[in-house]
């Protein structure tokens, strides 16, 4: 009798033991998560995705347009030279140990910036009958000698100068023309944009400079800035590749 009992104890803890390891599971989920970015862009700009970060041991699988795929130790990527065939919805999930979250998304727009005008490459034309109607610039080159990045255009009677607000090379987009500098500090989307013709330098007060990527060169477009020398209004117009 006594072996009977230990025999049917043996037997229900050994269909206790199976039936539990068949038909219970663990699911661990982190809190849900979100996605933000710097959108809208223009082409040639840098996109940048930001998630919260959960710490040391999480990978965060991003996915996107075009079957953009990237697994990331880090909860912020940067995406250079963009185009218009980039846009689109951006999605992440964040992933530690057997835990996760939810997938969430972003939607990016990329849209070319539609420029007024077309002027010639590296030539400054001004609306004028009493100057020539157009210098050529024969030495165009960036710099950050003064501290800012600037993009320095040369000619003949004409040296233009297109100032950043610090010192990295700035991204596509559309810059605010700061119309008090070099007076007063640029901000982030800010240029100060000073001409100096005949020995006789003015600032641009107001307008907007468009910069693109073009095959990989870095471009400066304006169109119908006013400067100021002495006596004329200048009307200038120029598109400038920095080599």
């Amino acid at each position: 009798m006594k072996k009977t009992v230990l025999f049917s104890l043996a037997y229900i803890s050994t269909i206790a033991f199976f039936s539990c390891s068949s038909n219970e599971s663990i699911a661990c989920y982190l809190p849900p998560t979100t996605v933000s970015s710097n959108s809208p862009l223009v082409p040639g700009g840098t996109l940048q995705l930001n998630t919260p970060s959960y710490g040391n041991g999480t990978t965060y699988l991003w996915s996107g347009p075009n079957n953009f795929q990237l697994t990331s130790q880090d909860s912020t990527i940067s995406i250079a030279n963009v185009t218009t065939a980039m846009a689109g919805s951006y999605q992440v999930k964040a992933v530690k140990g057997i835990c996760a979250t939810p997938e969430v998304a972003s939607v990016v727009e990329i849209v070319a910036p539609s420029i007024p005008c077309s002027p010639a490459s590296n030539k400054i034309t001004f609306q004028s009958s009493m100057i020539p109607n157009s210098v050529t610039f024969n030495s165009i080159i960036s710099s950050t000698s003064s501290g800012n990045y600037e993009i320095r255009a040369s000619g003949a009677n004409a040296d233009l100068t297109i100032e950043f607000a610090s010192s990295a090379t700035p991204t596509a987009g559309i810059y605010s023309i700061n119309g008090s500098c070099p007076t007063s500090f640029l901000s982030n989307g800010q240029v100060c944009v000073s001409l100096n013709y005949n020995n006789q330098y003015s600032n641009a007060h107001s307008g907007s400079v468009y910069l693109t990527n073009e095959n990989g060169h870095l471009t400066a477009t304006f169109c119908d800035l006013n400067f100021q020398i002495s006596t004329i209004t200048l009307v200038a117009s120029t598109k400038v590749i920095v080599p």
